[in-house]
């Protein structure tokens, strides 16, 4: 069921003037994350809790992101970070004056093809499928965040990640 409740949010999306027949609502899923054979790669823990950290030091405070959000195309995201118009940083719990959603997408080892940094496909259709829902999704891969040596050095990633020089961010 998870299978068909994708390829039916992909033509949903990606072919808009698709006028066939629809996936009924009782043989969609509500989450791709699930337990069995799920079609998402669960969030690598210790990766997860180091990128917290680091969102903390760069927000100032945990109020700022949400973590593990469920949107209503049944992708779990691993962080999502709402802006205003102004390039505000909202608190996660503002729901009204949205006007940009982040998501990122912390991808571990378990996201990538065996020794490549290429994504999976199911993930690499996550973040497609993400972007046309309307969010920036911003990838941090193990890779990248292994190199770094303190805290100091995640923080800059981060903010060069998420906000980058030629955007005005505030928080």
């Amino acid at each position: 069921m998870a299978q068909l409740t994708q390829l039916f949010l992909t033509s949903v999306l990606e072919c808009p003037f698709y006028k066939g027949p629809k996936l009924f609502r009782q043989y969609q899923v509500k989450s791709f994350l699930t337990p069995c054979c799920s079609l998402e790669t669960p969030v690598d823990f210790h990766l997860y809790k180091s990128v917290m950290i680091g969102l903390i030091d760069l927000l100032g405070a945990r109020s700022y992101f949400a973590s593990k959000v469920l949107t209503p195309y049944c992708y779990t995201i691993d962080v999502e970070i709402k802006l205003d118009e102004e390039g505000f940083v909202l608190p996660f719990t503002v729901d009204e004056d949205i006007h940009k959603r982040v998501a990122l997408c912390i991808d571990g080892p378990k996201r990538f093809c065996s020794n490549s940094k290429h994504l999976l496909g199911r993930e690499a259709i996550k973040q497609r499928h993400l972007r046309l829902l309307g969010y920036q999704v911003v990838q941090v891969p193990y890779h990248e965040i292994e190199v770094l040596k303190s805290r100091q050095e995640l923080v800059e990633y981060l903010q060069s990640k998420l906000f980058p020089q030629n955007s005005t961010v505030h928080w």
